[in-house]
């Protein structure tokens, strides 16, 4: 029981609860903060003037007796009726994890891990409901309109001089700046977000018509099961017709000794590389299994990839027959109904040899359909998924590098949601967003503790924090040109240059303080001289351009800093305003004052601005204020 003994004896200064927490409160915390020891939801028990929950899957006992005493029995204890602590000892991991928000700053922080930003109502419901219950609301919620119809209707889909069903990126970009701007679900598209760099998939692939309607589907589909589970998820990517394209599973044709034909083994490697178990053997905490030589251990072999590329044979695209000539290249094309179906079975072009993936037989001449389930099924098993993919899933939202036993808490519940489902998503989130190393004071004064701001995550929380809207309804322009290279901050949504996503989850920056440890921290491998300088010319074009639609009546965009101007006067509430909806308060006191003496300085607006009264010059400071504000380390690390 060293984790309760952990957090039992982490006690010095009361820094959250501004009171105890009731007996149901620290039960139910015990349940979901360590399921491995109590799974499931129990009722409660009583003997004498004990409260207590039993766990039959592990035969473990918690309860407090007193309203005071901290107890647990059972094979967590080694059979011995111990005390862990007392209920005052949990507190602050009891009501971090779920319980009351005791400010704004920390719902915001909250708020930055689990959507795009932060804004006043946000806040305010998060403060009103708990971490927890704010986030079961938010994984309630119903999908709203579906990207890849938004962009029929919107004539994306349309046959014309355009020719849009060549173009993927700016299309794709539209859509996600449309939907994080706009959407009442804001959790499910961060948390499909994070799943984009896991299940990875571009808008440079090549050879597929109408490729911005096929991104679109494929933002869809993470959206679709964000919520569900990892299973289902997992089969709705191998069989999506962008993914097919970009990793070469639509038309492999099954051997043919003959010529000397063998299946592409594209999507067999990198379903397992990348998508399920990773290249070595993992604890459940994350750690590298090892073998006698100290060297780790290898989760698959050639000949396993070479076996599951057979099952991965005789899947093409829907089609209907229907074609059309393309004007600008005078070539048919199949119509954009495809991209949102799922890729087809042809028993003909399938090999049905028998495959041995990982240990387990998938026998020749079975249905091929069947097979791929089966293969599906056999990477779901495998107990690297949970590790691997929580552990990524961390690093996206919360962490760059993680502790062991945060990724084992959250693995533990990708393997077991408290009910016996594995790879339940909702139980996945939950046990990141809720857990101490997210939500505890600790970490947020830790310097080995954060993330980097993604560049893209910055820009969606920019059009999510400031209600950006399209003043024609159709998103069509992104203020940036796209490739432009002023505006190339390393990172643009859709585009990751490979399979391997923009950065590798287990980079190590060389020559810094956390090579010496060998502490990851994916975002740095992105991040140059280049990038930063690009970053703060984008967002303060970005600021620039859409503020003032009559200065640039070709930018489509809006932004809507009507609250941040009314104060702007004021530069230190300005400030202030910008350091919670976009830092959450992280930025430090010091470096607040020399931004409100940069803004009160205003050498940098012209001569005839130099009122800070005027409309005016109210919005030139507001500018000013969230360039500066979004340009500063303590904004761009994340805690």
């Amino acid at each position: 029981m060293p984790g309760l003994l952990r957090v039992a004896g982490a006690r010095s200064v009361r820094l959250v609860a501004a009171r105890l927490p009731t007996v149901d409160e620290l039960l139910d915390w015990g349940e979901v903060q360590f399921p491995q020891w109590f799974p499931g939801h129990q009722g409660n028990q009583y003997l004498d003037d004990i409260v207590y929950r039993y766990y039959p899957p592990t035969g473990n006992y918690l309860g407090v007796q007193g309203n005071s005493a901290v107890l647990v029995l059972g094979p967590i204890s080694g059979g011995i009726l111990a005390q862990v602590g007392v209920i005052a000892d949990f507190a602050d991991a009891v009501f971090a994890a779920g319980g009351s928000v005791n400010s704004d700053e920390a719902a915001a922080r909250f708020l930055h891990q689990a959507t795009f930003g932060a804004r006043d109502a946000d806040i305010a419901a998060v403060r009103g409901k708990g971490y927890a219950g704010w986030l079961d609301e938010q994984m309630a919620q119903p999908r709203g309109q579906r990207s890849w119809d938004w962009m029929q209707a919107h004539g994306y889909a349309t046959v014309d001089d355009r020719a849009l069903y060549d173009v993927g990126g700016p299309l794709a970009e539209a859509v996600l700046a449309k939907e994080v701007a706009t959407a009442t679900d804001p959790v499910r598209q961060r948390m499909a977000l994070a799943m984009s760099e896991f299940f990875v998939v571009s808008a440079l692939v090549a050879q597929m018509p109408w490729t911005g309607m096929g991104m679109a589907h494929y933002w869809d589909q993470l959206q679709d099961h964000a919520f569900g589970n990892f299973r289902d998820l997992l089969e709705a990517m191998t069989l999506n017709p962008t993914m097919g394209a970009w990793l070469n599973t639509r038309g492999n044709l099954k051997e043919d000794p003959t010529i000397g034909r063998v299946p592409d083994e594209n999507y067999a490697r990198e379903v397992m590389q990348l998508f399920t178990i990773g290249l070595v053997r993992l604890n459940l905490d994350g750690t590298p299994q090892r073998g006698p030589n100290g060297q780790p251990l290898p989760t698959y072999t050639q000949d396993d990839v070479t076996q599951l590329a057979r099952i991965f044979t005789g899947w093409d695209w829907w089609d209907d027959g229907r074609r059309f000539i393309a004007p600008a290249t005078n070539n048919g094309r199949p119509y954009p109904e495809y991209t949102r179906r799922a890729m087809v079975f042809n028993a003909a072009k399938h090999s049905t040899r028998a495959s041995m993936v990982l240990g387990r037989t998938i026998a020749a001449g079975s249905d091929g359909v069947q097979r791929l389930k089966t293969a599906l099924d056999i990477l779901f098993q495998h107990p690297n998924v949970g590790p691997f993919f929580g552990r990524q899933m961390i690093q996206r939202l919360v962490s760059s590098n993680p502790s062991p036993a945060y990724v084992a808490r959250v693995a533990a519940a990708f393997n077991d949601n408290g009910a016996g489902v594995r790879g339940d998503l909702k139980a996945v989130w939950r046990a990141i967003l809720l857990d101490e190393e997210a939500r505890g004071a600790a970490t947020l004064q830790s310097t080995t503790h954060g993330k980097v701001r993604e560049p893209m995550v910055r820009v969606l929380q920019w059009l999510h924090t400031f209600g950006v809207r399209s003043r024609s309804g159709d998103w069509g322009y992104w203020p940036m040109p796209y490739g432009e290279a002023r505006q190339w901050y390393g990172q643009r949504a859709f585009v990751p240059p490979s399979v391997f996503n923009w950065f590798r989850p287990g980079y190590v920056p060389p020559g810094t303080a956390m090579a010496a440890t060998g502490a990851t921290a994916p975002e740095f491998q992105i991040l140059n001289e280049s990038s930063v300088s690009q970053w703060i010319n984008a967002i303060d074009d970005l600021n620039l351009i859409t503020s003032d639609p009559e200065q640039f009546p070709w930018c489509d965009w809006h932004a809507d800093f009507g609250q941040e101007q009314a104060i702007a006067h004021d530069a230190r509430a300005l400030v202030r305003r910008l350091n919670l909806l976009l830092a959450a308060g992280q930025i430090s006191d010091a470096t607040m004052q020399r931004l409100v003496d940069i803004l009160e300085l205003g050498t940098w607006m012209p001569q005839d601005l130099s009122d800070p009264n005027t409309s005016a010059a109210r919005r030139w400071r507001t500018i000013a204020a969230v360039t500066l504000v979004m340009g500063c380390v303590e904004y761009i690390v994340q805690k």
